[in-house]
């Protein structure tokens, strides 16, 4: 997926930011599409910042994807995205499978083998009518790291509707490919 959002990314302006510890609200905001390296607490904001919006401009509408390495890396923000999943029209969750979500008729899981390549991406992508926003992010340290939350990624924003769009039509057909394929 993070290959795939710079590969969606090649026909528009994309603002590299350069290693940050912080992405601001106001970069978040005013620039539709960057690239930076971060570590998880950075990640964590910038994706809380795209779970709040689809909580306050979303009703029962759009889907939502997103994925967590691992579902384990889910139980903390199980609450949040459960109530996602009531004001989305479906949120597919993605990671490999150490732990077993809440259910919610919304609430699809899709599960990944741990040597696939997409369990080692962050992702976050929203796409309705009344917002569009992609986060994706690729692990360059993995669980082996002695501090999670130090880890490092390589990392895409974008809330440009077309790079959105195609983001989700990619998930959309992961979604497919790995159904067919029991990954």
């Amino acid at each position: 997926m993070f290959e795939f959002a710079l590969q969606a990314a090649k026909d528009f302006q994309l603002e590299e930011l350069g290693n940050v510890s912080i992405v601001s609200r106001k970069t978040f905001d005013e620039c539709p599409t960057f690239s930076f390296r971060t570590k998880v607490p950075c990640l964590e904001y910038v994706s809380l910042m795209i779970e709040n919006a689809l909580l306050l401009r979303t009703h029962r509408e759009g889907r939502v994807y997103v994925g967590f390495e691992k579902l384990s890396r889910m139980d903390y923000v199980a609450d949040c995205f459960l109530r996602i999943s009531d004001v989305s029209e479906r949120v597919y969750v993605f990671g490999v499978a150490d732990w077993k979500p809440p259910r919610h008729p919304n609430m699809g899981v899709v599960k990944l083998k741990p040597d696939t390549k997409l369990a080692r991406e962050w992702f976050v992508i929203a796409h309705s009518n009344k917002y569009k926003a992609a986060l994706v992010a690729l692990d360059e340290d993995g669980f082996d790291s002695p501090v999670l939350d130090e880890r490092n990624f390589r990392s895409f924003k974008s809330t440009d509707p077309a790079i959105v769009a195609r983001l989700a039509a990619a998930a959309e057909d992961l979604i497919d490919q790995l159904s067919e394929t029991s990954v």
